[in-house]
């Protein structure tokens, strides 16, 4: 073997370069060498250490958001949760703007502060929500977090009668946009339907007996869902989203009272009747859902209002006797019901009835009809006002406050008449159904039935501004 490879293939350690470690032994050179690397290591600690301590003196930062866009929309009680680089001081309330204003909680729990919203937030909204004098645990140096996020458009669904033979539809389309509206489900005689995550269930009938299905959102998949036995009508629909529970009213072949059921779409999926205060299957007069739980609340033929818990585990909750039920507040704590004299707001975990002291209507008294509670002390109401020579009355939609009521909608023609109206889940908008007055309404129709050339307008309720309108009615969010 020559000189140079055999050089080329020492061991590790017994070759150097020109002039290094001349005069030195092995030893002393791998005592250097390790000198040198402990100045390495000391000097990346230092900065280390340095960066570290900058950081702190500069205060949190945020790192990272999350945020449910589509539920904070949709469900009251959604979480921002903003994370830190440091573990995080106590944040107090008035530490934290969320600009477009919305009602909030906020808590601090290691490196996150949650912000808890506690109304749904508006659809397709931009919200700033800035936390300002931001200190770690361990020192006072303060920082400012903020962050922006963008809520889901709004989506709407609805039932178009079809024409001339055709089937009924229901169509769900962008609110702005129209024009990109699917059909999710065509059938004849489509009487109502309650939109979940992925499925919408549907109720046609025969003009004798019901059918309930369960419909893909792609209108492929559909599951028949059981009804009581025997031929039936189901007279009145509803459903709670967040529970995933159906109630509906059932009038049996021959009968002349409808009886209130449940079903859960979780487990068996089977329809059970809902029990009264005494014991026996409920007849219903009125029912709502309670946003948000498997809870309805009844007013049954003897005219009492009860809140009934359709999982079984609280007994049924008496609030009195009403003349009638008038809805359920859009946040699920309190009721609307009436006596012969005047409309309460009934707190559904007190009891407490608090009168509604209703505002004038353009300076004068007018006849009520039906109302949303869009807010704690927020109404949206349609009414009637008589002409100055009492011969006719004028029909339109009002927001009131308890302070001032102010005109949402009235039709442009005389010849125009309101069908009803409905509020998005989240108080935003308004959905007024209208149609010509000389139009024919197919009365067979067992749910809701309406001309089959039904417009609904929708009106943003703090703007009074109309943002859509489209054929159809039955809107739905």
């Amino acid at each position: 073997m020559t000189g140079p490879l055999r050089d080329r293939l020492q061991p590790a350690g017994r070759g150097r370069a020109p002039g290094e470690g001349a005069g030195l032994d092995d030893a002393e050179l791998g005592r250097r060498q390790r000198l040198r690397f402990g100045a390495v290591v000391v000097v990346l600690a230092v900065v280390c250490a340095l960066f570290g301590v900058l950081s702190n003196l500069q205060g949190p930062k945020l790192t990272e958001t999350r945020i449910d866009t589509e539920a904070a929309v949709a469900q009251p009680g959604q979480q921002l949760r903003m994370f830190a680089n440091q573990v995080v001081a106590h944040v107090d309330a008035d530490q934290v703007v969320v600009s477009p204003a919305a009602p909030h909680t906020v808590s601090t729990s290691g490196d996150v502060i949650a912000v808890r919203f506690t109304d749904r937030l508006r659809y397709g909204t931009d919200y700033t929500v800035t936390v300002t004098g931001v200190s770690s645990v361990y020192q006072a140096r303060a920082s400012e977090l903020s962050t922006t996020f963008g809520t889901a458009a709004a989506e709407t669904w609805r039932i178009v009668h079809g024409v001339d033979g055709s089937d009924d539809r229901i169509e769900r389309a962008p609110l702005t946009g129209g024009a990109d509206r699917t059909v999710v489900y065509q059938a004849p005689r489509i009487q109502a339907f309650e939109v979940f995550d992925t499925a919408v269930a549907v109720v046609t009938d025969d003009g004798t007996t019901s059918r309930l299905s369960l419909v893909a959102f792609d209108g492929v998949a559909v599951e028949d869902l059981p009804l009581p036995d025997g031929p039936g009508l189901i007279t009145r629909f509803g459903a709670d989203r967040t529970s995933t529970t159906l109630a509906f009213s059932w009038r049996p072949q021959g009968a002349e009272t409808d009886a209130l059921y449940a079903m859960p779409l979780q487990g068996e999926r089977a329809a059970t009747p809902v029990q009264s205060l005494a014991g026996q299957p409920l007849t219903a007069l009125d029912w709502f859902f309670v946003p948000g739980r498997a809870t309805v609340v009844v007013q049954s033929a003897d005219e009492s209002v009860a809140a009934y818990d359709l999982t079984g585990v609280a007994p049924p909750r008496p609030y009195g006797t009403f003349v009638s039920l008038q809805g359920v507040a859009l946040d699920g704590g309190t009721i609307v019901a009436a006596t012969a004299v005047e409309s309460s707001r009934i707190d559904l975990e007190t009891g407490e009835q608090t009168a509604i002291p209703f505002s004038a209507v353009e300076g004068g008294t007018p006849f009520r009809g039906e109302l949303v509670a869009i807010g704690e002390t927020t109404y949206v109401q349609q009414v009637a006002i008589p002409t100055s020579d009492g011969a006719a009355y004028r029909n339109l939609i009002v927001v009131d406050d308890e302070k001032e009521a102010r005109s949402l909608y009235e039709p442009s023609t005389a010849g125009t008449t309101i069908e009803g109206f409905s509020v998005s889940p989240n108080g935003q908008y308004l959905a007024v159904e209208t149609a010509d007055a000389t139009a024919e309404t197919d009365f067979t129709y067992t749910i809701d039935p309406v001309p089959a050339t039904v417009t609904t307008t929708v009106v943003d309720i703090a703007s009074g501004g109309v943002v859509a309108s489209f054929s159809g009615h039955s809107a739905a969010w």
